[in-house]
């Protein structure tokens, strides 16, 4: 049995189907699959069972992903803890990101860390906390920063931005006050909101639960991208941190409104693996996720106060107007 093959064996065994273990791998299917029937012929066994949703384990191969995990886990730790002693790190670095932040500091984020470490390898996965915190816990991410997570059997939480909640619409819609919204009247609205597993979901259902109040969704969506397409069109309101419309806002395409409850707040946290050692260029990556979240408060791209390193006054975004907790830039005429 070779290294190469077990590791296929595992990720497809994890991922429940060739197709998402291959985005998972980097690799091709066909590749994928002659590697795994390699291993199943030199067992003299089948691994999977091979059905219409994917793939599940035989006996056998519950056996053989039981005792060669951990060996696979341990495999990497001595790598990683090789190259820790190194003067300059090397290998790879997985970092994850929800989308309402992954726009913000995915970029410059990248480009820091090239400069500071030009050996290593950068991957960053965007998607939603409960996929994150699920591939933080199984060691296919070495860092993620995640909404509202806490500190689990495999999964180390630490505070890292306390962000308030804006209603985001489109700028024309129903002009209006400007003002901080009351959760009273966000009850009122038809809102387009991520599915109830989204973190930032959480958030919202538990702050409108608190008030005994209602929440009208008319269309669930988990892509922030579409949600906000779908605002510019003129089709009801979001729920989201400033820091995911910063840029629509300050050209006018959408307005932001801070909701007014002490709740409608959401914690980021960056979160590592408790099973695996935090290497050297994972800290370096962990600080300059700090760094960055303290530029871009600064600059107006992120609202909030920084937890559990230093407090901050909520910053309000810079050449954008703020009327009493409400953002918005200033109407274009033609």
């Amino acid at each position: 049995m070779e290294l190469l093959e077990l590791r296929y064996f595992v990720t497809v065994a994890e991922a429940g189907s060739f197709s998402r273990a291959t985005v998972e791998l980097g690799t091709t299917q066909p590749a994928l699959s002659r590697q795994v029937r390699k291993l199943e012929s030199e067992l003299k066994c089948d691994l999977f069972y091979r059905h219409g949703r994917g793939v599940s384990l035989t006996a056998a191969g519950k056996k053989l992903f039981d005792t060669v995990k951990p060996l696979l886990q341990q495999v990497v730790q001595i790598k990683d803890e090789i190259m820790e002693e190194s003067d300059h790190p090397s290998g790879a670095v997985a970092f994850g990101v929800p989308p309402s932040i992954g726009a913000t500091l995915a970029a410059p984020l990248s480009r820091r860390f090239s400069r500071e470490c030009p050996a290593v390898r950068l991957r960053i996965r965007e998607a939603f906390s409960s996929s994150l915190s699920e591939w933080v816990e199984m060691g296919r991410l070495d860092l993620a920063i995640l909404y509202d997570a806490r500190r689990g059997r495999n999964l180390n939480a630490e505070p890292l931005l306390r962000e308030p909640l804006f209603m985001v619409e489109a700028s024309d819609r129903r002009r209006g006050s400007d003002g901080p919204i009351e959760l009273a009247e966000l009850s009122r609205r038809r809102l387009i909101l991520p599915g109830p597993e989204n973190g930032l979901r959480r958030v919202i259902d538990t702050a409108m639960a608190n008030a005994d109040l209602p929440l009208s969704v008319t269309l669930e969506i988990d892509s922030v991208a579409a949600i906000k397409q779908l605002l510019e069109m003129g089709d009801d309101a979001t729920v989201l941190p400033y820091g995911a419309v910063h840029r629509e806002v300050r050209e006018g395409r959408l307005r932001a409104r801070r909701i007014n409850a002490d709740d409608a707040q959401a914690m980021l946290v960056t979160a590592t693996p408790l099973h695996r050692p935090v290497t050297r260029a994972t800290r370096v990556l962990l600080d300059l996720v700090r760094s960055e979240i303290r530029k871009s408060i600064k600059a107006g791209v992120l609202v909030g106060a920084i937890t559990g390193l230093e407090r901050m006054p909520v910053a309000a975004p810079m050449q954008a107007t703020e009327v009493h907790g409400s953002l918005s830039m200033p109407r274009r005429h033609s």
